[in-house]
C-alpha cells in the first residue's frame, strides 16, 4: 500500500485517462460476463424444445449476439489496454523524471553518502521495474480483478448454494499466494539490495580501472564482485522457487473446483433445480475465473519486484534537500562581488572543518586561500556558492545572507573552476556553453581564444564540434582545465572560485593554464585555492587556514617575511632538521630581495 500511495500522487495528472481506460476495463468485463449466455440459450431453449418447433430465428440471433459479444469484448479490449498501459509509463516516467529532479537537488552532503552505482540503480532500474507494476497493474491486474468480482456476483445471483461450492476451494488459494507473496517480497527486496551493491561495485571499478590494472588487482576485484553477484542470485533463486508455487496452486484449485461444479451439478440437472444450459454458464465461470487468477499468480513477480523498487525510489523521495529556497525568497540582483562570512562554523558530522571564521573579501579583490589538506578551504569554495549552508553564522554576497535568497540566483553570481573539471555528454561547444546556452557564436569565440582552447580544438576532426568521450576521457587534463576556463570567461560571473586548477597538471600544460587565466577579466572578484605559488603569489592577499580557522592573512611577501605558517607550508624542513623560534629568516630569498624587503 505504500508504493501504491506513493504512485497516486503520480496519476493524478491522468485521471481522465485512466477513467475512460477504467471504463473501457468495465465494459470488457460486462462483455465477457454475456459471453457463456447465448450457449446457454442455445442448450436449453433451442436444442431443448420440440424437434418440429425449434426456433431457428432464435439459433441465428443467438450466433450473432455471439459475433457481436466478441466484438465489443475485443475493440473495449484494445482501448482499455491502449489507455491504462499508455498511462502507465506516463506515470512511469513522471517517477523517473522525479527522481533524477530530486538527486540533482539533494546537497554534497546527501552524495557524499550515497554510492553513485546504488543511486544509478534507483533511477534507471528500479523506474523500469516501477513502470512494470504500473503498467502491469493497470493493463493486468485491474480489468483480471473486474471480471473475476463480476463472475462471482453472476455466480452468487444465479445460484448462490452453487456458488458457494465453487469457490469453497478458493480459501485454500488465497493462502498459498499470501504466505508465498509475503516471502516472494523479503526475497526481491533482497535481491534489489544486492543488485544496487553490484552496480556501485561496477561503477567503481570502471571508475578507477586505471588503478585497478596498475596494481593487478583485476583477480581481488572479480572475487568481490562475484561474492556480490552471488548474493544478489541467491535472492534471486529464492523468489522463483516462491514464484514457482503459483501456478500449480493455482491449476489445483481450478481442476478442484471445477470437479465439485460437475458433480455437484450433474446432481441439481438431474433433480431439476437446475438447467443444463446453467451447468454450462457455471463451468465456463469456473474455468474462465481462475484464468485470469493464474495470470495474477504469474504477475506476483512482478509486483513484488515492482513494489520493493517503488519502495526505494521513494526512500530517496522521502528524503529532503537540505538546500532549498525559503518560502518568497527574492531574487539576488547582479551582484558588485562583495563576500562576506560572519562567524561561519562548519561540521561534518562531529568534525567542525571551519571553527567561527570571518572573512571580508572586497569587490574586484584576488585573495588566494592556502593551508594543508582539510584545513577548511573547499568548504569556503562550497559555501560561496551556497553548495553547503554553515552550521551556524551566515555567508554574504553585497550584504545579502544566501540562505535569503533564490538558490538560482545566487549561483548565477558564481563561476568555478575546479582541480577535477567535469565534462558532460556534448562537443566542446556544448560543454563551453553549459553556463550560458544562449551565448552567440562570437562570445563562444572571444571565450575559446582567450581559454587557448583553439590550441588543440583546431587539430580536432570537427573543431568546436567535437564530441567529448564520457567524462572527457578523449581529452588531457590541461585540455578539460582550459574548457572550464573557457566556461567560466563566457559565463561572466562577479565571483569566480578557483579549486586548485592547476594542481594535477604538468608543468607545460600548467603554464598554459596559468595563461589562460591570466586572460580572466580582472573586475571579477577572484578566490584561489592553490598549494603552487605560480598561482597565488600574485593574489591581493592571501589567507592562511590551519585546522579551519585563519592563522595568517597578508600579501605573498609580507608572509614570506614574517617567516610563520605561509612560509612553512611552501618550504617544509626535512623530518631531521630542528626548527628554533630564533631561526633567521633568509632575507636573500628572490622574491623577497626584488621587492626590496630586507633588514632595516
Amino acid at each position: 500500500m505504500t508504493a501504491f500511495r506513493l504512485l497516486r500522487g503520480f496519476a493524478r495528472p491522468y485521471r481522465r485517462a485512466l477513467f475512460l481506460g477504467g471504463t473501457f476495463a468495465v465494459l470488457e468485463v460486462l462483455a465477457g460476463l454475456a459471453q457463456p449466455w447465448p450457449l446457454q440459450i442455445v442448450v436449453d431453449d433451442v436444442l431443448g424444445a420440440d424437434a418440429a418447433h425449434r426456433p431457428i430465428g432464435l439459433l441465428v440471433t443467438c450466433c450473432l449476439a455471439l459475433v457481436g459479444i466478441v466484438t465489443i469484448t475485443a475493440l473495449t479490449d484494445y482501448w482499455a489496454t491502449r489507455l491504462l498501459s499508455s498511462t502507465g509509463l506516463h506515470i512511469a516516467a513522471d517517477l523517473r523524471e522525479s527522481v533524477f529532479a530530486h538527486l540533482n537537488r539533494m546537497s554534497l552532503r546527501f552524495h557524499g553518502e550515497h554510492r553513485v552505482g546504488d543511486l544509478t540503480t534507483r533511477v534507471t532500474g528500479d523506474a523500469d521495474r516501477s513502470q512494470d507494476l504500473v503498467v502491469q497493474s493497470l493493463a493486468t491486474l485491474l480489468p483480471n480483478a473486474l471480471l473475476m468480482v463480476g463472475m462471482v456476483v453472476v455466480m452468487v445471483v444465479l445460484d448462490p448454494l452453487f456458488a458457494l461450492v465453487a469457490l469453497s476451494t478458493t480459501p485454500a488459494l488465497v493462502y498459498v499466494v499470501f504466505s508465498s507473496n509475503r516471502k516472494l517480497k523479503s526475497a526481491s527486496r533482497r535481491a534489489r539490495k544486492a543488485d544496487g551493491e553490484v552496480a556501485s561495485a561496477t561503477s567503481e571499478n570502471l571508475s578507477a580501472i586505471q588503478l585497478v590494472q596498475a596494481f593487478s588487482l583485476e583477480d581481488r576485484q572479480l572475487e568481490r564482485f562475484g561474492t556480490l553477484t552471488d548474493t544478489s542470485l541467491q535472492a534471486g533463486l529464492e523468489a522463483t522457487r516462491y514464484q514457482a508455487r503459483f501456478s500449480p496452486a493455482v491449476d489445483m484449485t481450478a481442476v478442484l473446483s471445477t470437479v465439485m461444479v460437475m458433480g455437484f451439478g450433474a446432481l441439481r440437472v438431474m433433480d431439476g433445480k437446475l438447467t443444463v444450459g446453467q451447468l454450462l454458464v457455471f463451468l465456463s465461470y469456473v474455468g474462465s475465473m481462475y484464468k485470469p487468477v493464474k495470470s495474477l499468480a504469474k504477475l506476483s513477480n512482478t509486483f513484488s519486484k515492482g513494489t520493493v523498487s517503488v519502495e526505494r525510489i521513494g526512500a530517496i523521495l522521502a528524503e529532503s534537500p537540505q538546500i532549498v529556497d525559503r518560502p518568497g525568497a527574492p531574487w539576488m540582483p547582479p551582484s558588485r562581488g562583495h563576500i562576506e562570512l560572519l562567524d561561519v562554523t562548519f561540521t561534518y558530522g562531529r568534525e567542525a572543518a571551519l571553527d567561527q571564521v570571518s572573512l571580508d573579501i572586497q569587490p574586484g579583490e584576488t585573495v588566494a586561500l592556502v593551508g594543508p589538506t582539510g584545513a577548511g578551504k573547499s568548504t569556503i569554495a562550497a559555501l560561496i556558492p551556497r553548495l553547503i549552508d554553515p552550521t551556524s553564522g551566515s555567508v554574504c554576497i553585497d550584504g545579502h545572507d544566501l540562505r535569503h535568497a533564490s538558490l538560482r540566483s545566487v549561483r548565477g553570481q558564481v563561476s568555478m573552476v575546479l582541480q577535477d573539471c567535469n565534462l558532460l555528454r556534448g562537443t566542446l561547444r556544448d560543454n563551453i556553453a553549459v553556463g550560458r546556452p544562449w551565448a552567440s557564436e562570437s562570445e563562444i569565440d572571444r571565450a575559446v581564444r582567450l581559454a587557448l582552447v583553439d590550441e588543440f580544438s583546431c587539430r580536432m576532426p570537427d573543431g568546436l564540434d567535437t564530441m567529448v568521450g564520457e567524462r572527457g576521457a578523449n581529452l588531457s587534463g590541461g585540455q578539460r582545465q582550459r574548457i572550464a576556463i573557457a566556461r567560466a570567461i563566457l559565463r561572466d560571473a562577479p565571483i569566480l572560485l578557483l579549486d586548485e586548477p592547476t594542481s594535477a597538471l604538468d608543468p607545460t600544460s600548467e603554464e598554459l593554464i596559468i595563461e589562460a587565466l591570466g586572460n580572466l577579466p580582472r573586475e571579477r572578484t577572484t578566490v584561489v585555492i592553490a598549494h603552487r605559488l605560480t598561482t597565488i603569489e600574485h593574489a591581493d592577499r592571501i589567507i592562511v587556514f590551519d585546522q579551519g580557522r585563519v592563522v595568517e592573512e597578508g600579501t605573498h611577501e609580507q608572509l614570506m617575511w614574517k617567516g610563520g605558517t605561509y612560509r612553512r607550508f611552501h618550504h617544509p624542513r626535512r623530518p631531521d632538521q630542528r626548527v628554533a623560534d630564533t631561526d633567521p629568516i633568509d632575507f636573500e630569498w628572490p622574491p623577497l630581495a626584488a621587492a626590496g624587503w630586507g633588514p632595516s
